[in-house]
């Protein structure tokens, strides 16, 4: 490994991913602080030129594993809070019959799809901490995708309709 392909994963993979968490939630998640402050810690170690090549080395793998845990970190806190808003909507009845542009049954299957997924992704994530954490970035970015889809579906103005007529047969 060298510099460049850390570079090249923080520009293409973090970077989207740390957007797409921020603009999503609308906040910097401190653990996305703590993961980069320890990925410049280490990346600064390997410019030190105190040190031998082999701890120059062992600095820049360990600023790359936590560049890696930062991304993984986003897309699992992306699905976190997608899933509470889709939880929410497949609770309430009357916003899964009335607030989404596909039918009641095809929004049920296609959030199972995705928490199937999502466990998949999580599986993934578990059998090979330490050896490819890749494999399951990757499953999470698929999760995260199927989860802006059928987020996509949810109509924010028939959703804004339901909460005025609540609150209104509420008053009344």
């Amino acid at each position: 490994m060298d510099t460049e392909e850390v570079f090249e994963f923080y520009r293409t993979e973090f970077v989207p991913a740390y957007s797409d968490l921020v603009g999503y939630i609308g906040d910097k998640p401190r653990q996305m602080m703590i993961e980069l402050e320890n990925t410049f810690a280490h990346i600064s170690q390997y410019f030190n030129p105190e040190l031998n090549i082999q701890d120059k080395n062992k600095n820049l793998a360990k600023a790359y594993d936590h560049l890696i845990r930062a991304t993984l970190d986003c897309y699992k806190l992306l699905w976190v809070t997608m899933h509470g808003q889709l939880k929410d909507i497949e609770k309430d009845e009357t916003k899964r019959k009335l607030g989404l542009n596909i039918s009641e049954t095809e929004f049920r299957t296609k959030f199972q799809e995705i928490k199937k997924l999502a466990q998949e992704a999580r599986r993934i994530e578990m059998t090979s901490v330490g050896l490819a954490p890749i494999a399951a970035l990757n499953k999470y970015k698929e999760v995260v995708k199927d989860g802006y889809e059928l987020i996509d579906t949810i109509d924010e103005n028939k959703m804004q309709e339901i909460k005025s007529l609540k609150i209104f047969v509420s008053t009344t």
